[in-house]
Formats: structure tokens, sequence, C-alpha cells
């Protein structure tokens, strides 16, 4: 496996051509650099009317790849978060394992991004962004308010 650094400039190329939907489709901006993440690793956020989605790379001791969403308010406050395949699963989509995380060399890494993309491209033509912002706030509101 190539060094760090490199896996990470390739994963960020990845991220932008297969998630090029959100930004072609959707209209999202383009995907932004989010910085160092705490423990080794990088994320790209794509930004939408309502709506973030965050990919990120964690290269530590237990690589892996992981996707979240995000609801955004009116202020362009960001709100409740959930991973995708959380939302994957709710929104009767398939199976968790639809939805890999584990990337322990750089094939599968690359690998990764391509089956996240898919599983959101799958979830967001079953429902637009008002109804992922919906089901992201009853998955995480506390049982009160379920």
């Amino acid at each position: 496996m190539g060094s760090a650094p490199d896996l990470q400039a390739e994963f960020s190329t990845e991220v932008a051509v297969a998630f090029s939907f959100l930004t072609e489709e959707m209209g999202f901006a383009p995907p932004e650099p989010t910085g160092t993440m705490r423990f080794s690793g990088s994320a790209l956020l794509f930004r939408g009317a309502g709506l973030d989605v965050e990919v990120r790379f964690h290269h530590g001791r237990e690589p892996e790849v992981g996707t979240g969403l995000a609801v955004v308010g009116p202020d362009g406050a960001r709100g409740r978060w959930v991973e995708l395949d959380a939302l994957y699963v709710a929104a009767g989509c398939g199976p968790a394992q639809h939805v890999p995380g584990q990337a322990p060399n750089r094939r599968s890494t690359l690998k990764r991004v391509g089956r996240h993309a898919a599983a959101l491209r799958l979830l967001t033509t079953r429902l637009p962004a008002s109804e992922l912002g919906r089901l992201i706030n009853r998955l995480t509101a506390p049982p009160s308010e379920r």
C-alpha cells in the first residue's frame, strides 16, 4: 500500500468522481476538504440545501471509509447527523452490509467509496432531501420525541 498522503489524495479524487451526482444532479456545492481529522484521517464535505454529506477516510490502525448525512437548518446550522448505513436500512434500501466501511488496503478503500456513492444514489432516488432530513431527525430523536 502507498503512503497515507498518496492514498488520501486518491481517496479525495475518487470521492469527487463517485459522488459527482450530488453536484451535477442534486445542486450540492463541489466537495470541500474538512481538514485533517482527529485520529488520522481526512474528509470531504458536500453542502446542499438542507442537507450535508460528508465522506470520511480514517487511515489509522483499522482503516475505514464512512459517509454521514446531516440536516442543515435555514440559518446554516448543522443539526442531527446519521451514518449512511443506518439511513440506507431505515429507508428500506437493503441491509447495512451494502455500505461496508472496513478498508484495510488501497483497493478496498477506493472500492468502498464506490459502494457508498451507489448506496447514497439509491437512497436519494427513493427519498428527496426533505424526506431524508425528516428521516434523519426521526432516527436521531430522543425516545421522548419519537
